[in-house]
């Protein structure tokens, strides 16, 4: 499925403020996220145990989905972090970090923890 996703900076989900006074756990309890309007998660027919894999030209990455009313349907709310990152990029000297063209589907594989994502990054 083709969605949009946005990165916001939001209070409740803040990578400085997760990093600071969090541990690992709570980096990717509270950043690994997509808030998804019901109506697509239940086009997705997302349940309790699947995650959702985001995927364009600049990468992919495996978030957990949450729902979330308040996010138009259509589009991916994902905060601002090393998670996001993954599927942005640069074009024209801009960094894009809005308006993220993606694809979407449901799978089982895990999201990876901060260092296993660094890692991943390194090579």
């Amino acid at each position: 499925m083709k969605m949009i996703v946005n990165t916001v900076r939001m209070v409740d989900y803040d990578q400085v403020r997760e990093y600071a006074f969090g541990d690992n756990n709570s980096l990717k309890e509270k950043l690994a996220i997509g808030l998804i309007n019901q109506e697509d998660f239940s086009k997705l027919k997302i349940n309790s145990r699947l995650n959702i894999k985001l995927s364009n030209n600049y990468g992919n990455v495996v978030i957990k989905p949450i729902q979330d009313n308040n996010t138009p349907i259509g589009t991916i709310i994902m905060p601002v972090s090393i998670w996001a990152n993954q599927i942005t990029g640069i074009e024209n000297n801009e960094l894009i970090y809005k308006n993220l063209g993606v694809s979407v589907e449901t799978t089982s594989d895990l999201v990876l923890e901060m260092q296993a994502l660094l890692s991943l990054i390194k090579g």
